[in-house]
């Protein structure tokens, strides 16, 4: 009777279960478990909330700052210091005698001593058209050039000097095979993009032996030439 009692009561009454006990949270258990360490230090208070922002990765970082240099370490044309090449493809004729023809090939640097003003070394090779023998020839010509007028992504400038001039024939026919060459003239610079400039320019070109020898008829040609400006 006593049995029956009590198993009839156990399922009727509901049976009340103690509640849960609290997790504690991972935090709390993180810092307990070091502070129970022995001789550890106070640990410092664990940043969950104020991480650093997201960073980029190394390559990534210096990909950027390659490029920013880049771009800021891009000079201005005609900068002091700065140093360019060119070149350039030449003709010419004789103002005397219009079947003498002078052809070249030129390779040139400008480097800017100043602002716009640059000394500006060439050497070329030459073919001369003349009424008796031809020439083949090559020269080395100190030049100085000055960019006297400058727009957006054009210049204007003026150029001067002198070279030294060595042949297979005498130039001209009744002259001699070793001669200088002074000169002078003015062109316009144009930018064709990626800082190269195409040039187009013209020069009077004389050539004469300085009376070295015993004949020194000179020769006078207006000379024109067109090519391509490059960064150094």
């Amino acid at each position: 009777m006593s049995i029956a009692f009590i198993l009839t009561a156990s399922i009727a009454t509901p049976a009340v279960l103690p509640p849960p006990r609290p997790v504690a949270s991972i935090r709390a258990a993180l810092a307990a478990a070091v502070e129970a360490t022995p001789d550890a230090s106070p640990s410092p208070e664990i940043p969950w909330t104020d991480l650093p922002p997201l960073r980029v990765s190394g390559r990534s970082s210096w990909l950027q700052d390659e490029s920013d240099t880049s771009s800021t370490a891009s000079t201005a044309f005609g900068a002091e210091g700065s140093t360019r090449w060119s070149i350039t493809g030449n003709w010419g004729i004789d103002v005397l005698d219009t079947s003498n023809n002078e052809f070249g090939l030129g390779l040139g640097m400008q480097w800017f001593l100043v602002d716009d003003f640059a000394f500006a070394p060439e050497i070329h090779l030459w073919g001369f058209s003349q009424e008796t023998e031809n020439a083949f020839g090559a020269s080395l010509d100190l030049l100085f050039q000055w960019h006297l007028f400058k727009g957006d992504g054009w210049s204007f400038y003026g150029d001067f000097g002198c070279g030294m001039l060595g042949t297979t024939n005498n130039v001209p026919a009744d002259g001699s095979q070793f001669n200088f060459t002074p000169q002078a003239g003015f062109g316009i610079t144009f930018d064709v993009g990626q800082d190269r400039r195409w040039i187009v320019g013209v020069r009077w070109h004389h050539i004469s032996n300085a009376s070295l020898y015993q004949h020194n008829p000179g020769r006078d040609s207006v000379l024109v030439y067109t090519g391509l400006s490059l960064p150094f």
